[in-house]
């Protein structure tokens, strides 16, 4: 699905923000800069180590909206990344190659000063394996709904990145405590309740996996209006104009089945804002209103879509048929 303008990624803007709240821009310490200690495989994330006497007091119930009260005894130092969970989720088990949402703050070890927190902002969202190695090391392994808190050693941190923070006792060897909510796992499909669509519109083809490769049509005549029909209902929010999304997404042209893209086998989401002109109206209308976990399908009549002869180079013509897994949205 191509966009009408360049947008910053929902992940570039979280990443950007994560730890940068002192910093200049361009200078920030993110989660997913390359240091030394991040992570570069799911395969070489090993789980934190468990020590439920770390010095940190959390009170307050879990709620990303919520930023808890937390006393540190400092300075606190650890060589060897350690957590506790102070609050138990029921959710399922973060896996190393999951994406996660959270709400967290930082602190530093050294002075127990705040230094950057997302308590009643939108939760950041993050690829382990492509996160910071110490936060990634905190989070495999916990569940959704759990609060952690996670003292970072400094050979699994952010390098000399914090001292960008500007505080004073903050730097490479500092050792950073998190205090995180685990909001949710981010899906790769859409889960939820299949529903039956009526006779007539194309159907959707699958591997063995669940993944849509193509689509059987028997009617190629172009539908006058738009059709949005949910194949599977998630069971998240609904989707509102100004959301930022990530889909997984499969087109084809509706006159032979064609497909013309796709984002499966790019190896990650496309992620957009809905309802301010960055793809084509027929998504930019057909996804408002569907729940966020849902796979949708659309079939697109070529006004709504790129015209019946487009402007846009390697655009298709005509009618279009999509089916979207809409994965996440906020």
């Amino acid at each position: 699905m191509r966009r009408r303008t360049a947008l910053m990624s929902a992940s570039a803007a979280l990443a950007m923000s994560l730890l940068g709240a002192c910093a200049s821009e361009g200078d920030t310490p993110t989660p997913s800069e390359q240091t030394a200690s991040a992570s570069a495989s799911a395969n070489t994330i090993e789980p934190a180590v468990t020590d439920d006497a770390l010095p940190v007091q959390v009170s307050g119930e879990v709620n990303p909206d919520v930023k808890p009260t937390v006393a540190i005894t400092a300075p606190l130092s650890v060589t060897e990344t350690s957590r506790k969970v102070v609050a138990k989720g029921t959710g399922p088990v973060v896996e190393a190659t999951d994406k996660i949402a959270f709400a967290y703050t930082l602190y530093a070890g050294s002075t127990g000063e705040e230094l950057d927190s997302s308590y009643g902002k939108t939760p950041a969202r993050f690829d382990l394996p492509k996160i910071t190695m110490g936060l990634a090391r905190g989070f495999v392994g916990t569940n959704v709904g759990d609060r952690v808190v996670i003292a970072i050693a400094p050979s699994d941190g952010f390098g000399d990145a914090v001292k960008n923070f500007g505080k004073e006792n903050v730097d490479a060897s500092t050792t950073i405590v998190v205090v995180a909510d685990v909001v949710k796992i981010v899906p790769t499909m859409a889960e939820g309740t299949p529903v039956t669509p009526p006779a007539g519109l194309p159907t959707v083809v699958t591997d063995d996996k669940g993944v849509p490769t193509g689509f059987t049509i028997t009617d190629e005549t172009p539908p006058a209006d738009l059709v949005v029909q949910p194949l599977i209902e998630g069971t998240g929010p609904a989707v509102t104009s100004g959301m930022n999304l990530s889909v997984q997404y499969l087109g084809a042209r509706l006159a032979d089945g064609q497909v013309f893209d796709q984002s499966w086998s790019k190896g990650q989401p496309f992620s957009f804002v809905i309802g301010q002109k960055n793809v084509i109206e027929g998504w930019d209308t057909g996804l408002i209103g569907q729940k966020i976990g849902s796979r949708v399908e659309l079939v697109i009549p070529a006004a709504q879509a790129y015209g019946d002869e487009p402007q846009n180079p390697g655009a298709p013509a005509g009618a279009l048929v999509f089916v979207v897994d809409v994965l996440d949205g906020f």
